[in-house]
């Protein structure tokens, strides 16, 4: 079953592809899915920081 979750489209320039790809082999993913955990990793990040300042 196809999933309903939003997509997007990222478009590199070749050399910045090459050094994810790079990445994504040493880590045995395919480079959407090391994207995918890159985001997921600064979204947590971001929303950690987030509360900080709010219980400042």
């Amino acid at each position: 079953m196809a999933t309903k979750r939003p997509r997007t489209t990222v478009s590199f320039d070749p050399e910045e592809y090459e050094e994810l790809q790079e990445w994504a082999e040493s880590e045995f993913r395919s480079v959407p899915q090391l994207i995918l955990a890159i985001v997921k990793k600064t979204l947590i990040e971001r929303k950690e920081q987030k509360q900080k300042n709010e219980d400042k």
